[in-house]
């Protein structure tokens, strides 16, 4: 049985965040919200894996809750991209497939796309406060991601991508940065 670079990594996230986050959750509300927060996206378990591994890593403060939120769903895909960038190119170098190596080459425009100018443009946009502009640049890497997934199921027999779950994920996170950046922003208390 195969198990898939996005399966371990959900594994290991999981395991993480039971192993090392639990006896710090006790000592700080931010868990409630992360719930809150997750149960409004459309991949709970997925968000609230990321956020719990990840929030004592970025110091959040409780007055920058959501676009801290943001910014560590953004950091996870600026971190994951390029990783998907590499297996493409990977894939490419290794088949002979004409019409697979016409999709994973759009897939690398894509995917260069998204890891230099599309990720880095919502991450500035989320230090301005600016949540349309988060949203905008996370669908539109959402969408480039989904488009490149089905070129690549359409050039083979079994409708499965070559890219496993890799592409997926990165849908999938830009779809929760989207669905957080959407969120009513708290009050900075001074």
């Amino acid at each position: 049985m195969k198990v898939s670079s996005f399966s371990t990594m959900i594994i290991l996230l999981t395991i993480f965040s039971i192993f090392f986050t639990q006896p710090i959750q006790c000592h700080s509300p931010m868990p409630d919200l992360i719930e809150d927060v997750c149960q409004k996206t459309p991949h709970y378990h997925l968000c609230l894996v990321t956020l719990k591994s990840n929030l004592y890593a970025h110091h959040l403060k409780s007055h920058e809750d959501i676009s801290g939120f943001v910014r560590i769903i953004l950091q996870v895909v600026a971190a994951r991209a390029p990783v998907v960038l590499e297996q493409i190119q990977d894939i490419y170098k290794q088949t002979d497939h004409t019409q697979l190596k016409i999709a994973l080459d759009n897939c690398i425009t894509t995917y260069s796309k998204i890891t230099k100018e599309i990720i880095p443009q919502a991450l500035q946009c989320n230090e301005k406060s600016d949540n349309v502009g988060v949203k905008e640049k996370v669908t539109m890497a959402e969408s480039l991601a989904e488009s490149c997934e089905q070129k690549c199921k359409g050039t083979t027999s079994s409708g499965v991508s070559p890219l496993g779950d890799s592409s997926e994920f990165v849908q999938n996170m830009c779809s929760i940065a989207a669905s957080i950046a959407s969120m009513p922003q708290s009050k900075k208390s001074t």
